[in-house]
């Protein structure tokens, strides 16, 4: 179904705000879809392939962290919003994994471990308020599908009383996200009012809107305000490829959670999983499958390849 969305993107190109931009932009996300399926069939084992998927993940967030900070641009601790959400969802599927032990070896937990540990790093010196909520989220399902359900709905528990105690809250996420206002927070960065100057443009073509990502061109051009990226999946979606393409992006998501969850069976599925619903809720805060192409994208479309990869992959025990 991401392929279906994608290619509606694809389509878009011939009534498009910005025709070249959409099609480079869909394309892009579709040619990654490819290069995953290549890449990660390769490997002929269940823990090659994890082992070759992780070292990606590790590489680039490694990358990701490093390369600003030696060219001075952001210092120890500073607002990384892709590095937050590549991190949350790297360590939401090595708990996914890690917990559900179905493939035990002395090297695999302590890649598992050594990986989540530093993602849980990266994570917080990204101090994206969204990432970390989703980490949560995942960790909560990691949790859940592991036989650790008590564990699990406490913790959706602590999550569901920030809500009811909104002193503990502001005061939790004052610390996660350093540099922001009161009033920061609670409009989510600018995200609300983002949304509501985009609402008017793609109500006047609601179903199939101004073309794949193309919304924030639009925005731009016009001076209503200055973005790169619409911060939400489906408002982004909704702005860009209309009510159909939200539609196909609502059905990508459940069924892609659906298909992760009838194989957890599988080693890799409890990962994926959870990986997945983190991914999902961190959409909320940034249109990665609606927009540019940024790094979360590249992650994201690597899980939903892994939920056809490890449904045939041999399991092996070394």
């Amino acid at each position: 179904m991401l392929s279906l969305y994608l290619s509606l993107g694809l389509l878009s190109t011939l009534w498009s705000y910005k025709p070249t931009y959409s099609f480079f932009m869909s394309f892009e996300k579709m040619a990654f879809i490819a290069i995953f399926f290549s890449l990660l069939l390769m490997p002929r084992t269940f823990l090659s392939t994890e082992r070759t998927w992780v070292m990606i993940m590790f590489g680039t967030l490694v990358f990701n962290w490093v390369a600003p900070r030696l060219m001075g641009q952001q210092g120890l601790v500073a607002h990384d919003l892709q590095e937050g959400s590549c991190a949350a969802m790297a360590f939401s599927y090595c708990m996914g994994e890690y917990f559900s032990a179905k493939v035990v070896t002395p090297q695999r937990m302590a890649m598992l471990r050594t990986v989540a540990i530093l993602c849980l790093v990266f994570l917080f010196s990204s101090t994206s308020g969204g990432a970390n909520v989703s980490a949560a989220l995942g960790f909560s399902v990691a949790l859940l599908v592991s036989g650790k359900v008590l564990w699990g709905v406490l913790l959706l528990v602590a999550g569901g009383a920030f809500y009811v105690f909104e002193d503990l809250f502001d005061r939790i996420f004052g610390l996660l996200m350093q540099g922001k206002s009161e009033r920061d927070i609670q409009s989510a960065t600018g995200r609300t009012a983002i949304w509501s100057a985009m609402m008017p443009l793609a109500d006047e073509k609601p179903m199939l809107g101004w073309g794949y990502a193309s919304i924030e061109r639009l925005m731009s051009d016009t001076g209503i305000m200055h973005l790169t990226d619409i911060h939400n999946n489906y408002y982004g979606a909704y702005g860009g490829t209309g009510l159909v393409g939200v539609i196909l992006l609502a059905i990508h998501q459940i069924s892609a959670l659906i298909a992760a969850f009838r194989r957890l069976v599988r080693p890799g599925m409890a990962g994926v999983l959870s990986a997945i619903a983190c991914g999902t809720l961190n959409g909320y805060s940034y249109g990665f499958l609606a927009g540019k192409t940024a790094i979360i994208s590249v992650f994201y479309i690597g899980f939903v390849a892994l939920i056809f990869v490890y449904s045939y992959t041999e399991v092996d025990h070394e």
